[in-house]
């Protein structure tokens, strides 16, 4: 049996906790808990199952939850970098819009069962702000 993604991840973050002064640490783990999210959103977008839509939900907020703690703890760490300083708030500018589209529309999408208009702006929008974050964390 092979294990999940989001197993693995889970696993590494673990292993690997961000200090800090683990500072070479922080981009990378940011950058697996988004593609962990990413893959948690794919699934939820295909889901019909109410319960496990509200159960993917919750675990999409809390991802955005330590994510958010990540950022500000590398933005508040007087050992960062200026320029990992400067690359996580560009994160942070398109992180916060790409979290308000997935939290005013798309999960209500979702729930409504509006598949197309969730899919839709996920492979819009909110597609090139994937992208602009994953340039920006690699």
């Amino acid at each position: 049996m092979k294990p999940s993604f989001a197993l693995i991840v889970t696993l590494l973050l673990l292993l690997f906790p961000l200090s800090k002064t683990g500072l070479a640490d922080g981009l990378p783990q940011i950058l697996a808990a988004l593609q962990d999210s990413r893959a948690k959103l794919l699934t939820l977008v295909e889901s019909s199952d109410s319960s496990q839509q509200k159960s993917l939900i919750d675990a999409l907020m809390a991802s955005h939850k330590e994510i958010d703690g990540r950022v500000a703890a590398l933005l508040s760490n007087s050992a960062t970098p200026a320029d990992v300083k400067a690359r996580i708030e560009s994160f942070k500018n398109v992180w916060d819009l790409f979290k308000e589209t997935r939290e005013k529309e798309i999960f209500p999408a979702i729930v409504a069962g509006d598949k197309a208009k969730a899919k839709g702006l996920g492979k819009g929008i909110q597609g090139e702000r994937m992208q602009k974050m994953l340039e920006t964390l690699k």
